[in-house]
């Protein structure tokens, strides 16, 4: 295939190759053997520039005895080129179920594979006919040119015979390269055998591209001795022959089976094959590995997971089998359960299982509180703890399985609520509901699992009559009981039911308050003191289980905040003011009716009328008649006086009245009287009028003469309208001598005609006579006044 030409053509080209490593595929344990079939798709030898025609079809004979019942049957296609993966067997249609390829210096090839054993199975024994497998277009020039131009087929048959050993079949593939001076050996070991007879031990061999002119360094070993055989000398493996037929122009393939009996020794356990090429590169994509050994094949299936609705209990039924063996699988094998990796216990099987038998088995496992619900249930036979091997057996592969639990947790995550709304303004107790958010309460974070809701409990256990519109649900009495279950999907039987109720709430109707009017008080500034509750009655209308607040705000009445905290002793901060009165029902207080009204604060009229002004009988007072003074006030027949007052705020609060309004005396001259009118006309407040009461000094009234003989007639000589009037007045008494023989003031009493001045005169009795005064009332509207008295005993 590569000639010398070749070896040149690689000296100026870098190697490059990727490849799928041999490895075990599957295995065969118990009275099996193997044959092959194919044939190439090369006319000739490819050399170098040969011509690159190649077949699109080619035939091969299937001849089994007698009792050979077909098992398996697998068909490698190959060929130079990126691939054709779709070809006809005996005129059925077989695409490929895996792919191989490789990248030589640059240049593709491709290895297919499929599982064909139901169409060998019902043709049997016959001709075999490889169709459509064209690698003209994929193969170019270069292919040629180097002489690596291929195409061809086999089907790896595996068949029953009972009249054969217990043998272990291995099944190894990839798409290897080996040669081209790099990768000139590959290796690989066989495990797990126990061989107990060397008798028909074998080992075969599918590879593509192989050279029977080129011869070197090209051998197959097994534990370091080197196969050969009639058609494959010991330095020619790869020579283009078919072992099973005898034929030497399988062009480019080699189909090669070699008898090791003398290779391997019983007891052995591994075997070690090696494949090496110096100069001719080979493509390896199969080998079969026959050997008479006798061990178990234990292997554990789950066959059913039983779980408990809201149990961390899960029972496990599973088996053990030994369909692989090729020994007894003996008792006291270990099994162990994990869940998420922590191992939850261990049992033993307690019966011999035979060749091709298994055993069923159940347990019951409690799974810890620290694993989650859904988590990964595996279940291990013949390993330790390091996860080895504890007896030897045939493939250790199966020795593990697992699925994914859930255990399944349905409740209810937290209670549902009762819906509670308000009725219309119909009040007829008929409302809709949805019931999303006890949805979303019953599930909390629960998976898995679904929420209906039912009218009746029977209903709720057997799943009749869901309630399908649970978003605007009607109800149909008031209250409603509505039971909500929670199941589990998996499981239906797993459920749990819980109810809540439909919960319709009268509105409310406010009724119409009456705006509230009040009169200043205090000072006249617009702000007064109402009783609110006044309207409470008006409000309320005969509506029973009702609340009432009311609110400077229309937005405080909707959000119930800031109420007025004593509404019976409201000021108002604004003239008018609008207050807005909430009614709620005490059953439910989101059930709600806002109506309003205002208050307003009326001035009181205030008017100032004539007063009246008289002489000052002492210490600038004197009486007033003040009911007479009013007189000029006009009232209608439905106003009166209700008093008279000191103060402004006395006669607006009703508060003091002058208890002798016909003879008051006026305490500070001039002084303002308060006369509050009164109506009995509603929303009329009080007007209020006021005038001063005042007194002046009045010119004093001087006698011309007195007797002062204690007849208590004119004793002294007495000025009328001086005394505690005049209180700075001066009063000097002369003798017809000019003599000063009294001096008087506001404090001295008036003169009795006794000497109070003078050396020699105080405190005597003057005679009749006629006496010069001098009065200086010390007032800069009167006097001074001067004149004679006469004094008469």
């Amino acid at each position: 295939m590569k000639k010398p030409l070749l070896f040149f053509f690689i000296t100026f080209f870098f190697y490059s190759a990727n490849s799928q490593n041999i490895e075990l595929y599957t295995q065969f344990n118990g009275q099996y053997d193997y044959t092959a079939i194919g044939n190439t798709l090369n006319i000739e030898e490819n050399e170098v520039n040969s011509d690159c025609e190649i077949l699109t079809s080619s035939s091969a004979t299937l001849s089994l005895n007698p009792g050979q019942e077909i098992e398996a049957a697998y068909i490698y296609w190959a060929g130079s080129g990126t691939g054709d993966f779709e070809i006809l067997v005996n005129n059925q249609i077989v695409t490929s179920q895996r792919e191989f390829s490789l990248i030589v210096n640059g240049l593709d090839f491709f290895a297919a594979f499929a599982n064909i054993t139901t169409i060998v199975e019902s043709q049997g024994n016959t001709n075999y006919t490889i169709d459509e497998l064209d690698l003209e277009d994929f193969i170019n020039p270069s292919h040629c040119n180097n002489g690596v131009n291929f195409g061809g087929w086999s089907i790896i048959i595996v068949y029953k015979d009972l009249s054969l050993p217990l043998n272990q079949i291995n099944l190894y593939d990839g798409f290897e390269l080996v040669g081209n001076f790099q990768n000139n050996s590959i290796d690989f070991q066989l495990d797990n055998l126990n061989v107990i007879d060397t008798e028909g031990a074998k080992i075969g061999f599918l590879a593509w591209e192989g050279d029977a002119s080129l011869a070197d360094n090209e051998e197959l070993r097994i534990n370091g001795n080197v196969l050969s055989n009639s058609l494959n000398p010991a330095d020619n493996a790869f020579n283009g022959t078919n072992s099973f037929t005898g034929a030497t122009d399988l062009y480019n393939m080699d189909l090669d089976v070699y008898g090791v009996e003398s290779f391997i020794n019983i007891g052995d356990t591994f075997a070690t094959i090696e494949l090496t090429s110096s100069a001719d590169y080979v493509m390896v994509n199969s080998v079969v590995t026959v050997f008479n050994s006798t061990l178990p094949d234990p292997a554990v299936n789950i066959d059913e997971t039983t779980i408990t609705c809201n149990s961390r209990e899960i029972l496990v039924d599973y088996s053990i089998d030994n369909f692989n063996g090729t020994d007894v699988l003996p008792s006291g094998i270990s099994v162990t359960f994990f869940a998420n990796n922590l191992l939850l216990d261990e049992v033993f099987t307690p019966n011999i299982i035979p060749v091709g038998e298994f055993d069923n088995f159940q347990i019951s496992l409690t799974i810890p509180s620290s694993i989650p619900e859904n988590f990964n249930l595996e279940v291990r036979t013949n390993l330790n703890n390091q996860g080895n091997t504890i007896i030897s057996e045939l493939n250790p592969n199966n020795n593990i399985t697992s699925v994914s639990a859930h255990l399944i947790y349905i409740g209810i995550a937290s209670p549902p609520l009762n819906i509670e709304i308000c009725d219309d303004a119909s009040n007829d107790n008929i409302e809709s509901f949805d019931f999303t958010t006890n949805t979303a309460l019953a599930l909390g974070n629960q998976t898995n699992s679904i929420v209906n809701y039912f009218l009746s409990l029977n209903d709720a256990e057997n799943d009749n009559d869901p309630i399908l519109n649970t978003t605007e649900y009607q109800n149909t009495q008031n209250p409603q009981e509505i039971f909500i279950k929670i199941q589990s999907l998996t499981d239906p039987d797993c459920y749990e039911i819980d109810s809540f109720f439909l919960i319709i709430h009268d509105l409310p109707i406010a009724g119409n308050p009456e705006d509230l009017f009040v009169c200043d008080s205090n000072e006249i500034d617009g702000l007064a003191t109402f009783d609110l509750t006044q309207n409470n009655s008006l409000i309320i209308n005969n509506q029973q289980n009702i609340n009432i607040n009311y609110y400077s705000t229309q937005t405080d009445a909707y959000n119930g905040t800031n109420p007025v905290m004593n509404p019976g002793f409201f000021e108002n901060t604004n003239n008018p003011q609008t207050i807005y009165a909430s009614l709620t029902n005490s059953n439910f207080e989101d059930c709600m009716d806002i109506t309003s009204f205002i208050l307003s604060v009326e001035d009181i009229e205030v008017t100032e009328i004539d007063g009246d002004l008289k002489c000052d009988i002492g210490f600038d007072s004197n009486d007033f008649d003040l009911s007479e003074i009013s007189q000029q006030i006009i009232l209608s027949s439905d106003e009166w006086i209700s008093g008279y007052f000191l103060n402004f705020l006395d006669a607006n609060n009703f508060e003091n009245a002058i208890n002798s309004p016909l003879s008051f005396s006026n305490i500070i001259n001039p002084q303002t009287i308060y006369v509050r009118i009164d109506s009995n006309l509603p929303n009329k407040c009080q007007q209020i009028y006021f005038f001063n009461v005042s007194t002046e000094h009045c010119e004093p009234f001087i006698p011309e003469g007195f007797s002062p003989n204690g007849d208590g007639i004119n004793d002294t000589f007495f000025i009328k309208g001086l005394y505690d009037i005049f209180e700075n007045f001066e009063l000097q008494i002369f003798n017809r001598y000019g003599s000063l023989i009294y001096k008087g003031n506001n404090n001295v009493d008036p003169w009795d005609g006794t000497s109070n001045k003078g050396l020699n005169n105080v405190g005597k009795k003057l005679p009749t006579g006629t006496y010069f005064y001098l009065l200086n009332l010390k007032d800069p509207k009167f006097g001074p006044y001067k004149g004679w008295v006469y004094l008469n005993r």
